[in-house]
């Protein structure tokens, strides 16, 4: 979907929801209750907001096909940021720093469709927390 003034309203107001949601856990949490979602500091739920469902469908590929190229997560990518993405560095990285995906490669070879992606554990865990704030989500 591309971004439009409509897209950003929708962002903005599933990010205040997200806020409401979990202004709401921590009240059941308060009250010596165990929410029904996790409760996330402001850092996490940033994060899960705004790379849980690029995280999320990346990992629905994987487990449905085993396996990922670089070609399939620029076209999840697109798809979610808009078609002038090419690279989305701030998303790659190596095993254990904080990225949420990593390239089966190695770091300077230059990058082909057919490059395998991998995702990290950090992408795992957003893609985790993502499913559990959208139950309902394919």
């Amino acid at each position: 979907m591309p971004v439009t003034e409509e897209t950003d309203a929708i962002e903005l107001l599933t990010q205040a929801q997200a806020l409401i949601d979990q202004a709401r856990a921590r009240l059941v949490q308060a009250a010596g209750e165990e929410p029904s979602q996790p409760v996330l500091g402001s850092r996490d739920l940033a994060r899960v907001q705004r790379f849980g469902e690029v995280a999320h469908r990346h990992l629905r590929l994987i487990e449905t096909q085993g396996s990922m190229t670089l070609g399939e997560s620029l076209a999840i990518r697109r798809e979610l940021f808009g078609p002038k993405v090419q690279t989305t560095a701030n998303l790659f990285g190596v095993k254990g720093s904080g990225a949420l995906f990593h390239r089966g490669t190695p770091h300077a070879k230059n990058r082909h469709d057919a490059d395998p992606v991998h995702l990290t554990e950090e992408g795992k865990r957003i893609a985790g927390l993502w499913r559990e704030f959208h139950p309902d989500a394919p």
